[in-house]
């Protein structure tokens, strides 16, 4: 959260637990990042680092 605060990018973020929701999203692994609807990531905890490439 501290990340998107700093942010110049508008960013909405969500955190979802509801395990339907999560399959529906093609997530196989947890923790996962979605950008614009689209997994960036899946089953790794990301540095502030990683997030911000990925954004």
């Amino acid at each position: 959260m501290a990340l998107a605060a700093r942010s110049a990018k508008t960013l909405n973020v969500e955190y979802v637990t509801d395990p339907v929701a999560i399959a529906e999203a093609g997530i196989m692994a947890t923790p996962a990042l979605l950008v614009n609807g689209k997994v960036v990531s899946q089953g790794k905890v990301l540095t502030e680092s990683e997030i911000e490439e990925l954004l």
